[in-house]
């Protein structure tokens, strides 16, 4: 995943009359660089659908597992035996 990547959106289509049965839209992962824009793009993209047949939300990426860290960071990983703990520090560049 890019390191600019902040947020993602998830859209669900959803059985006319039955809101309840709602499956993941088969499309490539749509990301973005904030939440925002993310939820901007996710408005659009819900008023294009009819009422009810189309779910979303945008998800903000972690970016201890994504390693998307922000600029001046970086993460150091120490390792103790068996246990390992990541953490994220101020880095200078």
């Amino acid at each position: 995943m890019d390191p600019a990547t902040a947020a993602v959106m998830v859209l669900l289509s959803c059985s006319p009359g039955e809101a309840s049965i709602c499956k993941p839209l088969n499309t490539a992962p749509r990301v973005f660089a904030s939440l925002n824009e993310c939820r901007a793009s996710l408005a659009d993209e819900l008023a294009g659908a009819p009422s009810g047949r189309m779910v979303g939300r945008c998800q903000v990426v972690d970016p201890t597992i994504t390693g998307s860290l922000p600029a001046g960071y970086t993460t150091v990983t120490v390792s103790r035996g068996e246990s390992v703990v990541r953490y994220i520090v101020p880095h200078k560049e």
